[in-house]
């Protein structure tokens, strides 16, 4: 892992924690109670919404979808924030996958930017590994875009089948620690074990990743 990804890692976990922090605040303010009070009188209609904007998110990344989804957690309850976020990127990526696979290098340059769409040409999954390999693929670019693998998948052809299973393994693997780790830091709950968990996780994807990719 390079000095570059290390630091696009600690990045991301920097705006992540500061993310956290400004929920913190916003739900201990006066305005939280004027949110809440509109999401639970319109509960279907904001899912719907959240839904959307999460699909729309995988196919736009710079839109930030996984935060806003994050942010729900005090309105919906960790879980039922995760599942909208969960559909919502697997939808979205679905798309983004035959996307990627249908217009390629041009559609991906363009969303994806050179740097990002020149790493994934040099990605090389081994072909009895694939589904293991979108699993770790999800974090191999240093979590510049998690939202990479959508797309990333239709341009180097992995197979479908292979495609689906990975990502909802990936998603679930990643995303439920994610989530129950904003609900505690929200909460003031468990801290110490849900950071714990989420650095395993990432040693895990760093020292494994040789073994999915050539």
């Amino acid at each position: 892992m390079s000095k570059k990804s290390y630091l696009y890692s600690g990045l991301f976990v920097g705006i992540f924690i500061a993310t956290l922090v400004i929920f913190y605040w916003f739900f201990k303010s006066p305005y939280f109670l004027i949110v809440d009070t509109w999401v639970k009188a319109n509960i279907v209609l904001y899912v719907i919404y959240l839904f959307i904007y999460k699909s729309i998110g995988v196919l736009f990344p710079p839109i930030p979808a996984g935060l806003v989804t994050m942010a729900s957690i005090p309105f919906l309850g960790w879980f039922n924030a995760y599942l909208v976020d969960f559909f919502g990127s697997l939808f979205g990526g679905i798309i983004a996958y035959f996307l990627g696979k249908k217009y390629g290098h041009p559609l991906l340059n363009k969303i994806l930017g050179s740097d990002l769409t020149e790493k994934i040409e040099k990605v090389k999954i081994k072909k009895d590994k694939e589904i293991e390999g979108v699993f770790v693929y999800r974090l191999a670019f240093g979590s510049t875009i998690l939202e990479a693998i959508y797309y990333g998948a239709g341009f180097l052809k992995i197979g479908f089948k292979n495609f689906l299973i990975g990502s909802t393994l990936s998603h679930i693997v990643i995303g439920v620690p994610s989530f129950f780790l904003a609900n505690n830091i929200l909460n003031g709950q468990n801290i110490t074990f849900t950071i714990i968990l989420t650095i395993v996780g990432i040693m895990f994807v760093i020292f494994t990743k040789g073994r999915y990719f050539e």
